[in-house]
């Protein structure tokens, strides 16, 4: 029992020593596990860029159908090109194709879409990957002077001057946590300037990914432009013949009647939406005329009229007002785009505004190209909406304008009390 006392500082030495140890240990763990949550984190970070980078590879597969649906097109429009009594079927054929041309326009827009959204990802992940490479060269740096302040102290000599067993077994654990370290402060440094590189790489193909698509979108509205003159001169014939008149006039109620259904179904789910308030816009105050107040000559009213192809009675869907190519066309209130499409046979290029309550307006034969919203973007009261042109079934310069209350088409001029309208059909 003599000898008891003598080992009570020894031990208690020891378990200053030991705590001492595990102090160390576990900070060096810590600096060893941070480089592992970094790594997580940026996983989680490229699971969004690998589901963009999906959505391109899926999108350029459906660009490469619509290609050879246009392809296959060709080559029935070549087969009776030269027969002149095949030109309603020539025009059809056209038709089609600018289905299939406006196809690879929205999928090409889809395409940029992802590849804005993805950059803006590898950006991110680049500027986090060298802020992390700058933080593993400055832990380089650090353990470096380290090592060359200790002089020529080796990791033996920390060993041998163990005072006991227990305590070199102690001093070989924090060694091999050191060694351990110090390999990791390296291998951390040349993984991060891996990763930096790579990062960047992927970045640089996906911005030139991006100038490719929008070089590929600019030819297709080439294309379609082209496509859209060939069909109006074969229109432009076609309109001088009384039975070709005709049925050009049913493939355009046809296509009107087919869009009328589809808006239908929209409005009710935007209607559903705007009342749940998750979509919410300012519809502004009365109803704006979309036109300059100086273009007022009503070409067309709202119901029966003589139509000015078939030279027929005819009912019109919507107000004809003239205005020359180009005037800006302007949203009467605000709302949510319904719809920004082209309808060759019927609507041209057209919008369609929903304004809520059950309101909605639509605006036709646009300019080519001049749409200026597209659907689901959210337009205030005056917004231009595009430009006034003679697209579709049309034979001048006007603006189709045609007001539904609850998927009722009403005359559009009751929107304008105040305005003064010079009625010549």
């Amino acid at each position: 029992m003599g000898k008891i006392p003598q080992y009570k500082p020894k031990k208690q030495k020891m378990d200053k020593r030991r705590a001492f140890s595990i102090v160390i240990c576990v900070l060096l763990a810590l600096a060893l596990l941070l480089p592992l949550l970094s790594t997580v984190i940026l996983s989680a970070r490229a699971v969004t860029q690998s589901e963009l980078k999906s959505q391109i590879s899926g999108l350029k597969n459906n660009a490469s159908e619509a290609a050879a649906r246009k392809k296959e097109l060709q080559a029935q429009l070549d087969a009776i090109k030269s027969d002149k009594a095949q030109a309603q079927q020539q025009h059809q054929i056209l038709v089609q194709q600018l289905g299939a041309i406006e196809t690879q326009i929205l999928n090409t827009q889809n395409q940029i879409d992802a590849y804005v959204q993805l950059i803006d990802a590898e950006e991110v992940a680049l500027a986090d990957a060298q802020d992390r490479e700058t933080a593993a060269y400055t832990r380089f740096c650090q353990r470096a002077r380290s090592m060359e302040e200790s002089g020529d102290i080796s990791y033996w000599s920390v060993l041998f001057s163990a005072s006991d067993f227990s305590d070199l077994l102690d001093r070989l654990a924090m060694v091999d946590l050191i060694m351990e370290y110090d390999n990791s402060v390296v291998d951390a440094l040349v993984a991060v300037r891996e990763e930096v590189e790579a990062t960047l790489a992927s970045l640089n193909e996906s911005k030139a990914g991006l100038e490719e698509q929008k070089a590929q979108q600019e030819l297709q509205r080439a294309e379609q432009d082209a496509k859209v003159q060939e069909a109006q001169e074969i229109l432009d014939g076609l309109k001088k013949d009384a039975a070709a008149a005709e049925a050009l006039v049913a493939a355009s109620d046809a296509e009107e009647k087919k869009i009328a259904a589809e808006l239908s179904k929209k409005e009710k789910e935007l209607d559903r939406l705007i009342a749940a308030q998750q979509i919410t816009f300012d519809p502004g105050t009365g109803y704006l005329y979309p036109l300059p107040a100086s273009n007022n000559v009503v070409t067309s009213v709202f119901g029966p009229r003589t139509h000015p192809i078939t030279k027929k009675f005819h009912n019109h869907s919507g107000t004809d007002i003239a205005a020359p190519g180009g005037t800006n066309i302007k949203a009467v209130q605000g709302g949510v785009v319904a719809t920004s499409a082209y309808a060759p046979n019927s609507y041209g290029e057209y919008v369609v505004i929903n304004h809520g309550n059950g309101v909605s307006t639509l605006y036709a034969h646009m300019q080519r190209g001049s749409r200026k919203v597209k659907e689901g973007d959210i337009v205030s009261q005056g917004q231009v909406l595009g430009l006034v042109g003679s697209t579709g079934s049309s034979t001048g310069n006007h603006l189709h304008l045609e007001l539904r209350k609850n998927g009722v088409r009403q005359d559009a001029l009751t929107m304008f009390p105040g305005m003064t309208f010079d009625i010549r059909a």
